[in-house]
């Protein structure tokens, strides 16, 4: 049989192994929550980045639109949204 002291010991040294383990579950959940939300938020820069080229063709696309046919329509839309363009007059050719 054990001695008092040593069952104490052991008693003390098995709630000392238990509250480890709960925080080693604990942290781990807890890691695999962030590794969650930091793969989410890759996948949400990776996706920005492909919409970002493709925004950016749109709005070239409609600034032309709206410089070839002065369209009063669209170019007030883009102003809204914080874009401005100017259209390049094309010098005219010299004559001879």
């Amino acid at each position: 049989m054990l001695k008092r002291i040593e069952f104490i010991l052991l008693t003390l040294a098995a709630a000392a192994f238990l509250v480890i383990v709960i925080a080693n579950v604990s942290v781990s959940r807890a890691s695999r929550v962030m590794q969650t939300q930091l793969t989410e938020q890759q996948q949400f820069i990776a996706t920005t980045a492909q919409l970002e080229v493709l925004n950016r063709e749109l709005i070239r696309a409609l600034a032309e639109l709206a410089a070839r046919n002065n369209d009063e329509a669209i170019r007030s839309l883009l102003s809204a949204n914080g874009i401005t363009f100017t259209v390049e007059q094309k010098p005219a050719p010299a004559k001879r």
